[in-house]
């Protein structure tokens, strides 16, 4: 019986990659049940060469658990990191921003740690580059975190997301 179980799960999971793949949202996200990533474009109009806009990153993260926030003290926990990748049609113009994280001591680390709960959401300021292609481009976000929870904590995982763009010619 453990054959049948291993296809049906096999099968469950290419078909939630297809289902993302489709969907235009997450690209390869490593099975981490913990917090389920999102990108996207806060603008809502095509972009031409030297336009300014934000990339937003939000996650949703389970109950009981945590990620540790954009800045951390040194040997503490792993920081989040949230980067656009090297591409030809946009870079970023300045750090990630977003809420305030929670802080508290943790004993894990012996250190107050910054940390995100539950949801939230953070701002990526971008500028389109001077002769990118047209029409619809594709950008990758790399995200990279690490999950606690009060009783155990994750390795520090990479998640891949990628955001539709749409490109006005240069004028």
């Amino acid at each position: 019986m453990t054959g049948g179980f291993g296809r049906s799960r096999r099968s469950q999971a290419v078909g939630m990659l297809a289902c993302a793949v489709l969907a235009g949202g997450v690209v390869a996200q490593p099975l981490n049940p913990t917090v389920h990533w999102e990108a996207s474009l806060l603008e809502s109009r095509a972009l031409g060469p030297g336009s300014t806009a934000a990339l937003e990153v939000s996650a949703q993260i389970e109950s009981g658990w945590h990620v540790y926030a954009l800045t951390q003290a040194p040997g503490g926990p792993t920081a989040l990191q949230v980067t656009v990748d090297q591409n030809p049609v946009l870079e970023s113009a300045g750090k990630p921003s977003g809420p305030a994280p929670e802080t508290r001591r943790d004993p894990s680390f012996d250190l107050d740690t910054a940390y995100y709960a539950h949801e939230f959401a953070l701002q990526i300021p971008v500028v389109v580059k001077r002769a990118p292609g047209l029409g619809r481009q594709w950008i990758s976000i790399s995200v990279r975190f690490q999950s606690c929870s009060d009783r155990e904590c994750r390795p520090p995982t990479t998640v891949h997301l990628r955001v539709p763009i749409d490109l006005l010619p240069s004028s």
